[in-house]
């Protein structure tokens, strides 16, 4: 028995495919047999270090030929899963295929009759591709082959129980690199940013402030596309970090930037408001721009007055989230969810 994790492959980083690369990590150092399912052969992941196992689902034009006569000849137009640089040939009905959530509706089509597992990290992206037609309601969810649901937050835990009240998703606690993202006060008057998030919002909360002066001596930092030892150390030096997801499933940015000491001003997005707690951040409800204005100016023009109680505050923020987002709770979280999996599995 091996299990697959089905994972984009996307050439921008991304928090989601990094988290499905450290779960097969650790499954295979605990005796699992795991590995990364990509589709394009010869991807793999080039942003962060790793040596995952990674094999390669078997798109050829003679599988394509195999797939269109079998749906020809055949009531069953599910498609098998053929393999390239995996133990088998094939996806085996012993097998575990795990698959993101932004599968949405399709979950149910891919190797009918595989066990799977949904990795949901975003709740928010759970019903992406559903029609909202009363009549069609395809939810691979409670389908018989789903033997788990794991999903990364309490906002989410709480999503899935509503929706599906007879579903019992696992949640389990994301980790932040300790190492890499620890906490610093050598902070610089700066403030970083992830730029391919809330254009229009960090737009107008900055405007709001350049025009009321609440900016002055403070460096502005977007950043997108850089490799996770350039975001930590951006973040390490960073005074403060905008949090500017819109809703998201956890939001590892303002938490590894709380990691690092920062403080984070911004939305919560759902995901967060576990970890963004008032006393040591600012969050703000999405779409509040004069609230998440009004935090920030109030960050910026008592920062110097103010310093070491930012500091303090940072350091707070960081000792909560490398304690309760630690490699070590990530790992247990796993291991009870994939032996209670695979002990069901077995009888």
């Amino acid at each position: 028995m091996a299990i697959y994790f089905l994972a984009p492959d996307y050439t921008f980083p991304s928090g989601g495919v990094r988290v499905i690369y450290r779960h097969v990590d650790i499954l295979n150092a605990n005796g699992f047999e795991a590995y990364v399912l990509h589709r394009q052969l010869g991807h793999r992941c080039t942003w962060f270090e790793n040596d995952t196992p990674i094999v390669y689902w078997d798109s050829s034009i003679k599988r394509r030929i195999y797939h269109k006569l079998k749906k020809y000849v055949s009531n069953n137009p599910a498609r098998k899963i053929f393999l390239v640089g995996a133990p088998t040939s094939k996806l085996e009905d012993t097998d575990i295929l795990v698959l993101p959530e932004i599968y949405g509706p399709e979950i149910k089509s891919i190797a009918v009759g595989v066990p799977k597992v949904i990795l949901n990290q975003n709740c928010y992206l759970t019903f992406r591709g559903y029609s909202i037609k009363k009549d069609r309601l395809p939810n691979p969810y409670t389908h018989p082959d789903i033997k788990g649901v794991l999903i990364n937050s309490e906002d989410g835990l709480d999503y899935l129980k509503y929706v599906f009240p007879t579903l019992e998703p696992a949640r389990f606690r994301l980790s932040i690199d300790k190492h890499l993202f620890a906490y610093s006060r050598a902070k610089k008057r700066q403030i970083c940013y992830t730029a391919r998030k809330g254009e229009q919002e960090v737009q107008q909360v900055l405007n709001i402030l350049k025009v009321r002066d609440s900016l002055s001596g403070f460096s502005l930092v977007p950043f997108s596309g850089i490799s996770q030892e350039k975001v930590a150390q951006l973040m390490r030096e960073s005074a403060i970090f905008l949090s500017l997801g819109q809703y998201e499933g956890f939001g590892l940015p303002p938490a590894e930037a709380m990691a690092c000491g920062s403080i984070v001003v911004g939305f919560h997005a759902g995901g967060g408001r576990e970890f963004m707690k008032p006393e040591f951040s600012f969050p703000i409800e999405y779409g509040d721009i004069l609230g998440f204005a009004q935090a920030l100016e109030g960050v910026t023009t008592t920062y110097d007055a103010r310093q070491e109680q930012y500091l303090e505050m940072g350091q707070r923020a960081s000792d909560f989230i490398l304690s309760t987002y630690s490699p070590e709770n990530e790992e247990a979280d796993l291991l009870a969810f994939w032996k209670g999996i695979l002990g069901r599995a077995s009888t």
